[in-house]
């Protein structure tokens, strides 16, 4: 993260490949490390303030969209997973081309048409849903977090769907089925417990669009998160420093999912 905080660092005013310039920054962002309390910003006023004025207030408001727009895809997406294998073939053939089609859309459209949704309600009735667009007195996070969820469970749907037609096609589901097992006991009892381990392989892309999403949201929804700070701020050593605490939560919820991975199934994952 030091290496591409640093390289990062020589594009914030024009392109600068100076190996000099490069090498200032790797010091600069170590400096910072090893002592966060220093790190600073210019200012509007052109005054140098410390990063911690404001970074607490954006970071956590970042990483409460961030990690609740992942639970809400994931429980989307075994929800919908779970109907899917519960209709008829046409039906889930049909259910499929729908979540293909969604996500074909780019974020941005689908921002707008849920944004122009609220709007338009609010216009016909006189009330209004859900905020629109955060304030720094007026915070928004429901419309946020259900438009942060929607390609990320998309895809949790497709990932899930492929795993769990495999694992149904296995003896020991034809031998459950025998004895009177339902779907739903095979389902979340069985079929999900298994292909646990493969979901977790396959939802390390699926956090990086949707970290690569907040960066597009934070702007179209006027928030004050941690992104838009390293955008107005795009220092070397603040960039560091803000990967570096994105990465921390990220990195505990691995662990702790992983180590219940490995209780309930015996299967050790690596990332």
């Amino acid at each position: 993260m030091i290496l591409l905080s640093a390289f990062v660092g020589l594009f914030t005013k024009g392109i600068q490949l100076n190996i000099g310039m490069y090498l200032d920054n790797i010091i600069q962002i170590i400096q910072g490390l090893t002592s966060p309390q220093n790190i600073v910003f210019i200012g509007p006023t052109g005054f140098e303030y410390s990063i911690f004025i404001d970074f607490w207030d954006n970071y956590f408001y970042s990483m409460i969209l961030f990690l609740t727009a992942l639970l809400i895809s994931i429980v989307i997406g075994i929800f919908i997973t779970y109907l899917t294998i519960l209709l008829p073939q046409k039906s889930n053939q049909f259910i499929v081309k729908i979540v293909s089609l969604l996500e074909s859309l780019p974020d941005l459209l689908i921002i707008i048409i849920i944004q122009l949704a609220v709007l338009f309600y609010y216009k016909r009735t006189g009330t209004l849903l859900f905020s629109t667009a955060g304030t720094s007195q007026n915070k928004t996070y429901f419309l946020p977090m259900i438009s942060l969820s929607l390609i990320p469970a998309v895809m949790v749907f497709k990932v899930i769907l492929y795993l769990a037609n495999e694992e149904l096609e296995k003896t020991y589901i034809l031998l459950a089925k025998s004895k009177g097992f339902n779907s739903s006991e095979l389902f979340f009892s069985h079929v999900l417990r298994n292909i646990a381990p493969n979901i977790i392989i396959h939802s390390k892309s699926i956090i990086l669009i949707l970290l690569s999403s907040m960066v597009v949201f934070e702007k179209l929804f006027n928030i004050n998160g941690v992104f838009s700070f390293i955008i107005a701020y795009p220092n070397p050593d603040i960039i560091a420093f803000t990967l570096i605490m994105i990465y921390i939560p990220i990195f505990i919820l691995y662990t702790l999912v992983t180590k219940i991975i490995y209780k309930q199934t015996g299967q050790r994952l690596e990332w």
